[in-house]
């Protein structure tokens, strides 16, 4: 079973359906080249989804709450593009090298997708979810709030003191 069969049977025993290729509004919907589903070590209940997609680094925090038919809201988590690791993930993607560098390359992929996660993840908890204000090197996207007072993009905190 594969991360995304994974995930979407986690997903399954909470309740949540997925949508289907023939349901989705938008065609292109690109395969992660890497992905990652871990707990957190820091916050009971909380899960991660790490994915590298477009060459870009995605975290999908999955929050539990205790309304909503999920019982948990989602946030897509992506590094602002004033950040140096975005253009590092995309160099080490595109980059063909030796025989040698390719039969590493997707350890190296992966070894890197964590340390960036991990500031993703940093970045994330310091900002204040209520209110969707974040530090200004990352970008918050709600995808599933149960309270459904939010909805679309919020800017990172830079960007709303501007």
């Amino acid at each position: 079973m594969n991360i995304n069969e994974q995930f979407e049977h986690f997903l399954a025993g909470l309740g949540v359906e997925m949508e289907r290729a023939e349901d989705r509004p938008y065609e292109d919907d690109p395969l992660p080249e890497i992905s990652i589903f871990q707990a957190s070590r820091d916050h009971y209940g909380v899960f991660y989804r790490l994915d590298v997609i477009n060459q870009r680094p995605e975290l999908r925090v999955m929050v539990p709450v205790d309304k909503g038919e999920a019982k948990m809201d989602i946030y897509l988590v992506r590094l602002s593009e004033r950040t140096a690791l975005n253009e590092s993930m995309r160099k080490m993607s595109a980059y063909e090298g030796s025989e040698i560098y390719e039969q590493g390359r997707e350890a190296t992929l992966q070894h890197l997708l964590y340390a960036m996660a991990e500031m993703m993840k940093q970045l994330f908890w310091a900002g204040d979810i209520q209110r969707l204000i974040f530090p200004s090197e990352i970008e918050v996207h709600p995808i599933l709030v149960q309270d459904g007072q939010y909805s679309g993009k919020k800017k990172s905190q830079h960007d709303q003191t501007l």
